[in-house]
């Protein structure tokens, strides 16, 4: 979502569209440890607010939601930002996202930020 701060704002407007029983799936950078690379990633994103798994699935809950399990893409996430940060360098491609790629590459690859998909079912 990139836009934490907004989370109960955002979800109770998904959790009015949706009909009993209809799903939401979707994908969204959750914090895992609260570090310096952390805070310089949600910095560099405009992000002033990054939620745990705990904390989103707290979300989910106070708007009608149920989380319903998901998966890690950390992998794909990785795997993603390398080849973006050396195409960028390869191709001499002027870019001022170069630090971000590489930044969100490290915090994953770290364990610190987690590249998850999240499945909801409204109750």
């Amino acid at each position: 979502f990139y836009a934490h701060h907004r989370i109960d704002e955002i979800l109770n407007t998904i959790s009015k569209v949706l009909i009993p029983g209809g799903i939401l799936v979707t994908t969204d950078l959750l914090r895992v440890s609260d570090t310096a690379d952390v805070s310089k990633f949600m910095e560099m994103n405009s992000m002033p607010a990054m939620l745990s798994l705990e904390e989103m699935k707290a979300a989910l809950s106070r708007n009608g939601l149920e989380y319903s399990g998901g998966e890690n893409l950390d992998y794909h996430c990785i795997k993603s930002s390398a080849e973006k940060a050396e195409k960028i360098i390869r191709e001499s491609i002027p870019c001022p996202s170069l630090s971000k790629f590489k930044l969100k590459e490290k915090v994953v690859k770290n364990k610190e930020v987690s590249f998850q998909i999240i499945m909801a079912k409204k109750i």
